[in-house]
């Protein structure tokens, strides 16, 4: 056989499908070289990572979907510490004072200069608020004008991305009862899934929030004016003199799952001084979209988000200061571009799909909250999403966990697409990480949109628990470290299964009758959707 027969019938060979691992292999390349500068939000680095990424789209043939072309620009207003310390002082007769980094963490206020915020205090258990599902920790409770005191997490009994929702929205149900702070006492699965050296170290960095196009600040970034998280020593403290020692409480809550330590009032007044610096920078989603080819349908929108930002530079013991992040978020990217080029190359599918490349999200999901409040196409156009964040590609997969696919009816096509590809799916393996709730897709859901996030999960693709120890090591050594990058061993091969997966899964979504809905009676699509019709499940 000739070289040009022998190059054609190999062509042929391959899978139609197939994503091309030599491609996604060069975008996580370039993403996650030294000279992108760890692609932080609002610096250089990441400006170079949107570029590259709306010139990939440009390549493909997608239509910009930006409010300025491929991009989306936001405002970011950046909070900064402006006093050599920040203290939170504790006074029962006799004071005692606590310093942020050391004792406990707290961020930056939001408005310019000095302040000083004082209130005595009151323990709400959980400090959790869902009417649905008849849980008010609040209740009894008088906590206007005071500082709350919280058990960091939700019970485990609860369905692990509920209580992790439940527990997102802790600062948001202390102001809604007129509270104006809130400190997080931490569970002992909390202290063991991230230790304090994971914690004080960031105290005093930079926080984010986003500004609206007319300038003005969303009004739940100021609703609660500060909120923090106590180490033992200060968690101790808060609870003397209280009818319950901290340590009863915490052994209350790791004895059972479904503990729900009653509130009181605790002794005493708590004062946090504080000082903030203000300024302001911007950084883009980068936004295109492949318009649909049915005209019945094509008005409405599945997106597939990634997030393109990573730490940036920061002070690092082992000297390398560059946070790389290649499998968190370059390989993201790097599949979102390929499957924007898999979509547009082959049949179009029927509704339009968008293809977000995120920013902010390590500082709080921010550029996805900025979309689902500001988005480029009418909200009720967009049927679901799909979030491609940091899989495990050191390890061959043989399952996924799809975190949100039993709230609505896209639990339906992952289930179709995994069997399809002989791919299992497995429970949440650690629903202590919150992970529901720690993804851009998440912002989507809170508004309304059904939405879902693929993990690989910990089965191997010889159905042994290989990719769970493989997780399990890059969480321990690599997660949110200098050392996430090329040098880690990437298996392509699982790279492109994956974004094969969920090139199918957008595809089959796109292409349905129906748009996906949420099921009727579920939290997610009670609390979020609650005007719209759900499906039977």
């Amino acid at each position: 056989m000739s070289r040009s027969l022998l190059a054609a019938a190999l062509i042929v060979a391959a899978p139609a499908s197939a994503a091309d691992t030599r491609a996604i292999e060069a975008h996580t390349r370039f993403l996650s070289d030294d000279r992108l500068e760890g692609r932080g939000m609002g610096v250089r680095g990441h400006e170079i990572a949107a570029a590259y990424i709306a010139s990939q789209f440009a390549a493909i043939g997608l239509t910009p979907a930006g409010t300025d072309g491929w991009m989306q620009r936001i405002t970011f207003q950046r909070r900064s510490q402006a006093a050599e310390r920040e203290t939170l002082t504790l006074a029962r007769g006799a004071e005692a004072v606590f310093v942020n980094g050391p004792d406990l963490a707290v961020g930056p206020g939001t408005a310019a200069g000095p302040e000083t915020i004082q209130g005595s205090l009151v323990f709400v258990g959980f400090g959790l608020d869902a009417p649905t599902l008849g849980i008010d920790d609040y209740a009894g409770l008088d906590v206007r004008g005071k500082i709350v005191v919280a058990i960091s997490g939700a019970p485990l009994g609860l369905d692990s991305e509920v209580g992790a929702s439940l527990a997102a929205s802790k600062s948001e149900a202390a102001a809604k009862r007129g509270a104006i702070g809130l400190v997080q006492v931490r569970s002992a699965a909390d202290v063991v899934r991230r230790p304090w050296d994971k914690i004080g170290p960031g105290a005093r960095r930079p926080a984010f929030n986003w500004l609206n196009p007319d300038g003005s600040i969303d009004p739940s970034a100021t609703a609660l004016r500060f909120a923090a998280t106590a180490n033992d020593r200060l968690a101790t403290a808060l609870f003397d003199g209280a009818p319950t020692t901290f340590a009863a409480v915490r052994a209350e809550v790791s004895a059972s799952p479904i503990a729900r330590p009653k509130g009181f009032a605790l002794a005493g007044t708590l004062r946090l001084d504080r000082a903030t610096s203000l300024d302001r920078i911007t950084s883009p989603n980068v936004i295109g979209v492949l318009p649909g080819s049915k005209p019945v349908l094509r008005d409405e929108v599945v997106l597939l988000t990634a997030h393109a930002d990573h730490l940036g530079i920061r002070p690092h013991p082992s000297g390398d200061t560059i946070y790389n992040g290649a499998q968190d978020n370059a390989t993201g990217v790097a599949m979102l571009i390929e499957a924007a080029r898999d979509l547009a190359a082959g049949k179009r599918p029927a509704r339009s799909v968008m293809f977000i490349a995120t920013t902010g999200e390590e500082v709080g999901l921010q550029g996805a909250d900025y979309f689902a409040r500001h988005p480029t196409v009418a909200l009720p156009r967009i049927v679901s999403e799909v979030d491609l964040d940091m899989p495990i590609l050191t390890c061959s997969f043989g399952s996924i966990v799809p975190y949100g696919a039993s709230h609505s009816t896209m639990g339906r096509d992952v289930a179709a697409v995994a069997a399809k590809m002989g791919v299992k799916i497995s429970p949440d393996p650690q629903p202590i990480e919150a992970i529901f709730t720690r993804s851009d897709h998440y912002r989507l859901v809170r508004a309304g949109i059904p939405a879902l996030f693929i993990k690989t999960g910990p089965l191997d693709d010889r159905g042994g628990n290989g990719c769970g120890a493989a997780d399990k090591a890059f969480r321990a050594t690599q997660y949110h470290e200098p050392s996430d990058d090329m040098s880690l061993p990437f298996d392509w091969q699982a790279a492109a299964r994956f974004t094969d997966l969920n090139v199918a899964l957008t595809r089959r979504i796109a292409d349905a009758k129906h748009r996906p809905r949420w099921y009727a009676g579920d939290f997610f699509g009670e609390t979020f959707a609650p005007g719209v019709a759900k499906a039977m499940k």
